[in-house]
């Protein structure tokens, strides 16, 4: 019955992506689709619970296949033309990249190794017991997203959050049962986050600088753990990847099927957690640069408009239907600038950035080397910008740039002006736990810029005419 539920939930976003446009490469219908798929499932989730109908698979089925046919049949005729376009793919072992290959073998078998812990690992994270896993099983029992926890303070820190995460894991539940575990759905999100990062780096690159810089994505040690977690950090960053890089794709190539990748996953960015507000408005940024380059209001104000809707919707379920405290005493907005947080705060993001220590922090440990890695190419290629001949590609890589530093420093922000007694929580305990993992949502766009940055795009463009003997 669960392979059921993981089927259609591919059908429904790969709908939606080839009714979009239907020239994407196979691994970004692999990664989009899911992540748009179950980002609708939990949108069905939340209009079952509104309208008061209760969960049920029939009512998901129902819903489901309604909206296939429905997003087919307004596409039908793009779909014939699929089988006009489509082409059996050649074959010819001299063409065949051996280092992307060897570096996909690695990557599978690590694939096969963290999908197994997760499998056979049930759910024994603190957050993932008190909050997540246990929302979704009783949103799975009693059918309906205001379960009776929240009549008594039971629902957790993740009961606030919007229901993407969660409501996943529920939606897995209704399909599979109290005897199936949920937590497949980490591993299509791990998968998820792997191909689509891929994807856009081969848009640049190439197979070889995509694979490599693939694998350097999933060997990150505390990410790499999170793929047997019960914890949402790791889905986050799938979205946070494929929203925001969609963006830059679609603002560095100007093509359009981008354009609604990135707006429809920068919503669903909002749809899983509160404090990424933070990528949302690091997200209309881009748009705003976007606007200044090509006057073009409509398409700005549509981006505009996509990713902000969740965020004002759910503000409203929550003030409206869960009856929940505003988040918003949670923050010392007033609190100025104080050295001592300061010191703190900004200790632990230079411990994680550049692999030192602060407190119980190792940053080597748990980040290795990706943003030591990150900001070495930053230096490299700006003491190298005079030598290179072509000044256009001076701008490689200036989209991801902007992202990572706009995102950041709001997120850097958040944590800074956070009320410590509100949240119950010493700051060093939230800097070594909140602030550890959400620095997972900033590798994908810090290692596209290492990827397609001036220098790299060169020595890359090199090493390919080196292989194929050009």
């Amino acid at each position: 019955m669960l392979a059921l539920g993981i089927i259609l939930c591919y059908l429904l976003g790969l709908s939606v992506m080839l009714l979009i446009n239907r020239k994407y490469l196979l691994a970004e219908l692999i990664g989009y689709s899911f992540l748009i798929g179950i980002g609708l499932e939990t949108v069905f989730l939340f209009l079952l619970d509104i309208v008061g109908v209760q969960y049920s698979v029939g009512a998901l089925v129902g819903l489901n296949a309604i909206s296939i046919l429905a997003i087919n049949g307004a596409n039908y005729k793009g779909l014939l033309q699929l089988k006009d376009e489509f082409k059996m793919p050649s074959f010819d072992i001299k063409h065949i990249n051996f280092v992307a290959v060897f570096l996909f073998c690695l990557a599978a078998y690590l694939f096969y190794v963290i999908t197994v812990k997760n499998l056979f690992w049930p759910a024994t994270e603190h957050d993932s017991i008190g909050s997540f896993d246990k929302l979704a099983r009783i949103m799975a029992i009693e059918g309906k997203l205001k379960i009776s926890l929240f009549q008594y303070g039971l629902e957790g820190a993740g009961g606030v959050y919007p229901p993407l995460f969660h409501g996943s894991l529920a939606y897995a539940y209704i399909f599979g049962g109290i005897y199936v575990l949920p937590k497949i759905m980490v591993t299509l999100y791990f998968l998820s986050l792997l191909t689509v990062f891929y994807s856009v780096v081969n848009k640049y690159v190439g197979s070889t600088a995509a694979a490599l810089f693939t694998f350097i994505l999933m060997i990150t040690p505390e990410l790499f753990s999170h793929a047997a977690l019960g914890l949402g950090n790791l889905p986050t960053t799938a979205y946070v990847c494929a929203g925001g890089l969609a963006t830059i794709l679609w603002l560095d190539k100007n093509d359009t099927k981008y354009f609604w990748l990135g707006a429809i996953c920068m919503a669903f960015v909002i749809w899983i957690r509160s404090d990424t507000v933070v990528f949302t408005a690091a997200s209309l940024l881009l748009a705003a640069v976007y606007f200044i380059r090509t006057k073009d209001i409509k398409r700005t104000l549509a981006y505009g408009a996509i990713v902000v809707a969740p965020f004002v919707v759910w503000t409203l379920y929550v003030k409206m239907k869960l009856a929940v405290p505003s988040q918003g005493a949670r923050f010392d907005l007033g609190l100025g600038y104080n050295a001592e947080r300061m010191d703190q705060v900004g200790g632990y993001a230079k411990a994680y950035l550049f692999a030192g220590h602060k407190g119980g922090v190792d940053g080597a440990q748990l980040y290795g080397l990706t943003f030591v890695l990150f900001f070495l190419t930053l230096i490299a290629n700006v003491l190298g910008a005079y030598f290179i001949k072509d000044r256009k590609q001076l701008l490689n890589g200036a989209y991801a740039l902007l992202f990572f530093f706009a995102s950041f420093a709001l997120y850097f922000a958040v944590f800074y002006f956070i009320n410590v007694k509100v949240q119950n929580a010493p700051m060093w305990s939230l800097m070594e736990s909140s602030f550890k993992r959400g620095m997972f949502f900033f590798i994908p766009a810090a290692l596209l810029y290492v990827a397609i940055s001036p220098l790299s795009t060169i020595a890359f463009a090199k090493l390919e005419k080196f292989r194929t003997g050009q």
